[in-house]
């Protein structure tokens, strides 16, 4: 199960994000959804059980989402109408359901730092954390 950080309960994905991701797929062929969640997957399976792994749904291509990861999330950014934020939170969630569907089978954890985005802590983008919830705390 996926489980959050800061309040220790079981994460769920907001009904109002799983429509529009939903939304945001109709606008792709399937081969791309499907090898943009086993991309996601593939980070998971390679993040290790040491404190200090983990992977972030950070977006961090600047504004070419050509240039990473092969170009893979490219057709997210264009079903967004190439608005940079816009995919970027789609990019997010999609990370989140991803997740959560990998959690089923092993416990992980997601941290999505509180003050991110606020004059405490100002950045454009800050995604989650995630990380496995039986990693050495050494």
């Amino acid at each position: 199960m996926l489980y959050d950080f800061r309040t220790g309960k079981p994460v769920a994905m907001p009904q109002q994000a799983r429509r529009d991701l939903d939304d945001i797929e109709q606008r792709m062929e399937q081969e791309q959804w499907v090898a943009m969640r086993e991309r996601i997957k593939r980070w998971a399976a390679e993040t290790g059980q040491e404190r200090t792994d983990f992977f972030a749904s950070s977006w961090k291509a600047s504004y070419d989402w050509e240039q990473v990861e092969d170009g893979i999330f490219q057709p997210l950014y264009l079903a967004c109408s190439e608005n940079f934020d816009r995919a970027g939170h789609m990019f997010g969630w999609l990370v989140r359901l991803v997740m959560i569907k990998v959690a089923e089978n092993e416990p992980w954890v997601m941290y999505k730092n509180p003050e991110a985005g606020t004059p405490e802590c100002p950045r454009e983008f800050w995604g989650t954390f995630y990380w496995r919830g039986d990693r050495a705390n050494t």
